[in-house]
């Protein structure tokens, strides 16, 4: 699953996370449903904060970053059916926490071959689309929109989890 795209606006990154839902949907329909020990239980995504993404970068640090003053993140959740918040999105930056399976899908399926992510960001990789991908501590953390702003913040955030 990815959250970024090359369109802007709330309609075009609602198409490419639509878009990108439906492939992790695949994804997880093709896990059985019952082992040995009984269902699965529902894959959520590990948020750190509290479950509040938006509380990723401090003012001071969207400061830093250079991202408008006048917009505040937005929480939201992909997939919709998450009972809690696992995406902030700013104007310039998109930070979403998914799955280790989100993430694993992504990076063996829709791993971009054209550029590669610096090396000193844990299991970093960009997808297709632009996002930056990386892992640590069981976090699976993609940022999307600005691919500056993204290593930026991905070193930011990955000094606090």
């Amino acid at each position: 699953m990815t959250i970024s795209g090359s369109r802007s606006g709330p309609l075009g990154r609602s198409v490419i996370l639509a878009t990108a839902l439906c492939a992790s949907a695949l994804a997880y329909s093709a896990e059985p449903a019952t082992s040995l020990y009984g269902p699965h239980p529902p894959s959520y995504p590990k948020v750190p904060f509290e479950n509040k993404p938006c509380q990723s970068l401090s003012a001071n640090e969207e400061r830093s970053l250079g991202l408008a003053a006048d917009t505040l993140g937005k929480p939201d959740r992909a997939p919709a059916t998450l009972p809690f918040d696992n995406i902030c999105t700013y104007r310039e930056l998109q930070v979403g926490y998914m799955t280790e399976i989100d993430y694993k899908t992504n990076s063996n399926a829709n791993r971009s071959s054209s550029r590669t992510a610096p090396a000193d960001l844990p299991g970093a990789f960009y997808d297709r689309q632009g996002g930056l991908w990386f892992t640590k501590n069981g976090y699976y953390v993609v940022l999307s929109h600005s691919l500056k702003l993204s290593e930026q913040a991905a070193r930011i955030i990955v000094g606090k989890l």
